[in-house]
């Protein structure tokens, strides 16, 4: 894990979120920041926390419907696994996370890994369309800044236009192997079998974008989920008791997911601040030390308790962390995750 620190997009996510915080804390008195939080009513730590867990089990639910059509899998081993990817990405750099999580799910329920990691690419996409409809839906309530309103616009067409083509991939499976197969041919032959085993386990992973019974289950999973997201935000800002309008934590989050697109280090650190201190003081008029106590315990709380889930359930499963840091390698500048076989094991149909 150490060759990390060779690796250029390792700094470069270093420098961005010391770039991040260095602007977060621009202008910022200590003492009004510890005035700030002296003065918070630590009471609603209880319900954000309620909520934040009721929105991550909502989040392993959606998860485990994009296994369509696999089914039967243990919503406890998907919460956990998902919880050890949030830890991955809070302590390690380069979103190592979302490779972990789908080796963790492809270790406890005989999961084909490529299969799992092409669900996470899914939910990304689909999160990323969730965020383009929020962003569209505040236009007439919020004098959003220009530095969101445009690059949200550029990432929304682009993400819903990704999803179609996937959709349409997924839908013409044959025909995309057909076409992979001419592909191989050129290919050296030792690699061809491999190369086609994970293409088509990607394929199914892509298959749910096809699926109306099973996409509409999804969507309805992630309106649920980011409900859960927004109320978790809104409780944290009751916290600093301040007048805002329920658009304030819907923006906030529209922010924070457009900034997780950006190369940072381990756990959005700084950008995570930058932002959210940036929309409250620019949008909603708060005093940057009230906006720099949200940001701060915002981020606290969400680092915390995923981290936590995920230590435990890595607790529960002996010999599983040995496995999992064994199976991540960094090439190149990204991490890396060994392939399938040829053939992913599925388990479907209640485990039979």
């Amino acid at each position: 894990m150490l060759s990390v620190l060779k690796r250029p997009f390792f700094w470069i996510g270093v420098a961005t979120s010391l770039g991040a915080l260095a602007l977060a804390v621009r202008g910022l008195e200590i003492d009004e920041v510890l005035d700030a939080l002296a003065g918070a009513n630590f009471a609603w730590l209880i319900p954000a926390a309620a909520i934040l867990l009721v929105g991550l089990y909502f989040r392993a639910l959606r998860w485990g419907a994009l296994f369509y059509p696999t089914r039967g899998l243990s919503t406890g081993k998907l919460f956990g696994a998902m919880n050890i990817g949030y830890m991955l990405n809070n302590l390690l750099p380069l979103r190592v996370g979302e490779i972990g999580r789908a080796f963790v799910i492809g270790e406890t329920e005989s999961i084909g890994k490529v299969t799992a990691l092409t669900t996470v690419v899914v939910e990304r996409i689909i999160d990323l369309i969730f965020v383009f409809a929020m962003l569209m839906i505040l236009l007439p309530f919020v004098d959003e800044p220009g530095w969101a309103t445009g690059p949200a616009l550029v990432l929304g067409i682009s993400t819903i236009s990704l999803a179609i083509t996937l959709a349409v991939a997924g839908r013409a499976r044959l025909a995309v192997l057909r076409l992979a197969d001419w592909v191989l041919n050129f290919a050296p032959l030792a690699f061809r079998s491999r190369l086609r085993g994970s293409m088509e386990s990607a394929l199914n992973g892509f298959a749910v974008l096809g699926d109306p019974r099973t996409l509409a289950r999804v969507l309805g999973l992630s309106v649920i989920a980011w409900g859960c997201s927004s109320l978790y935000t809104y409780c944290v800002l009751l916290m600093f008791d301040l007048p805002l309008t329920y658009a304030a934590p819907v923006l906030i989050m529209v922010a924070l997911a457009m900034g997780m697109v950006i190369p940072s280090s381990a756990g959005y650190i700084g950008v995570h601040h930058a932002i959210a201190i940036e929309v409250l003081t620019t949008v909603f008029g708060v005093a940057r030390a009230d906006a720099a106590g949200f940001a701060f315990v915002s981020h606290a709380l969400f680092f915390l308790i995923p981290t936590l889930l995920g230590i435990a359930y890595l607790w529960t499963q002996r010999g599983l962390w040995e496995r999992l840091l064994s199976s991540i390698s960094y090439r190149g500048d990204v991490p890396r995750v060994e392939p399938d076989a040829p053939q992913d094991a599925v388990k479907a149909d209640g485990g039979r």
